[in-house]
C-alpha cells in the first residue's frame, strides 16, 4: 500500500497535466457538439444516430488532446497530425457507443440521473480502453477502469454543474470536468497498479515517469522515440530500448550505436533504482517489488 501510495504521489503532476488536456479537449468537443443539429430526426434510428455522433464528436476531441497532452509531457511538442490520427477513431467509437446506448435506453425505459452517470462511465472505460492501444503499457485494463471511474466522477459532477448553472453552460463545464477526470484517473489507476516504470530527469527540477512494460520505451532522435535523445551528441535514430521480459527489466542498445561506441554487450539486466545516464537525460528504474 505505501509503494502505491509513494507512485500515486509522484504522479500527480502527471495526472492534473492530463487531466487539463481533457478538460480542453471535452469543452472544445461539446462547443462543437453543440453546432450538431438532431433536432429535425424524428425515428428511433434517426435520434440514435444523431446522439451517438454528438457523443462521439465529443470522444475524439477528448482522445485527440489526451494524446497531444502525453506527447507534451513527454518534451516531445504537440504532436498535433499524429494525435488527430491516433485519438480520433478510439475517440469517437467510444463517445458513439456510449451516446447510443444511452439515448437507446432513454427511449425505452425513459431518462434517469442513474443512467446518464452509468453512459459516462462507459464512455470513459471505452475511451481509456482506446488510449490503451496508444500509450505504451498503460494496460486495457487500467485504461478501462481508469477511464471509467473518471467518467462515473465526471458524470455526477456534470449532473450537479448543469443543475446549478442551466443546460448550455452546464453541459460545457460539465463535459470539461468529464474530459479532466477521464484523464487524471487514467494516469492515477496507472500509477497505482504498474508493476514497474522509469523516471527520466532532465533536470534536478524536471523529472517524468513511463510505465515499462512489453512495449518497449524507445530513446533515440527518431520522431518516434519515447525519450528524445541529441543527434548533435552522437545519439543514434534508436539508441536504445527498455521493456519488461517475463517479469525482468532490460536495456537493450541499437547494434548501431553498440558498435559506434565499442560495446560488447548490448542487452543488459536492470534492476530496481539502477540509473543510467544519456547525455543530459538521466534515467532510474524503480518497480514496486524485485
Amino acid at each position: 500500500m505505501t509503494a502505491i501510495l509513494t507512485s500515486i504521489k509522484e504522479n500527480s503532476a502527471q495526472a492534473l497535466q492530463f487531466g487539463g488536456w481533457g478538460a480542453l479537449g471535452g469543452a472544445i468537443g461539446s462547443l462543437l457538439a453543440e453546432l450538431i443539429s438532431w433536432d429535425n430526426s424524428t425515428s428511433f434510428v434517426e435520434i440514435i444516430i444523431s446522439v451517438g455522433i454528438r457523443f462521439g464528436v465529443i470522444g475524439g476531441l477528448i482522445s485527440i488532446f489526451l494524446l497531444m497532452g502525453y506527447s507534451s509531457y513527454l518534451k516531445r511538442g504537440w504532436r498535433i497530425g499524429e494525435s488527430i490520427k491516433k485519438g480520433i477513431l478510439p475517440g469517437v467509437l467510444a463517445g458513439f457507443i456510449a451516446g447510443a446506448i444511452a439515448q437507446s435506453t432513454y427511449t425505452i425505459i425513459g431518462p434517469t440521473e442513474l443512467l446518464r452517470v452509468i453512459c459516462w462511465g462507459i464512455a470513459g472505460g471505452l475511451l481509456g480502453l482506446g488510449l490503451s492501444f496508444r500509450i505504451p503499457n498503460l494496460g486495457k485494463i487500467r485504461g478501462l477502469g481508469g477511464g471509467g471511474i473518471g467518467g462515473i466522477i465526471g458524470g455526477i459532477l456534470f449532473i450537479f454543474i448543469s443543475f446549478l448553472l442551466g443546460e448550455v453552460i452546464g453541459r460545457l463545464l460539465g463535459i470539461s470536468a468529464i474530459g479532466f477526470l477521464i484523464g487524471l484517473m487514467i494516469i492515477l489507476v496507472e500509477a497505482a497498479f504498474r508493476e514497474a516504470w522509469l523516471v527520466v530527469k532532465w533536470s534536478a527540477n524536471e523529472q517524468k515517469t513511463l510505465s515499462l512494460g512489453s512495449e518497449p520505451i524507445l530513446l533515440g532522435c527518431a520522431d518516434n522515440a519515447h525519450i528524445y535523445l541529441r543527434q548533435d551528441q552522437g545519439y543514434t535514430p534508436i539508441t536504445a530500448k527498455v521493456y519488461l521480459d517475463q517479469n525482468q527489466i532490460f536495456m537493450q542498445y541499437n547494434s548501431d550505436y553498440g558498435e559506434k561506441k565499442g560495446m560488447k554487450k548490448l542487452i543488459h539486466k536492470l534492476q530496481n533504482g539502477d540509473k543510467r545516464k544519456l547525455g543530459s537525460v538521466s534515467l532510474e528504474v524503480k518497480r514496486t517489488k524485485d
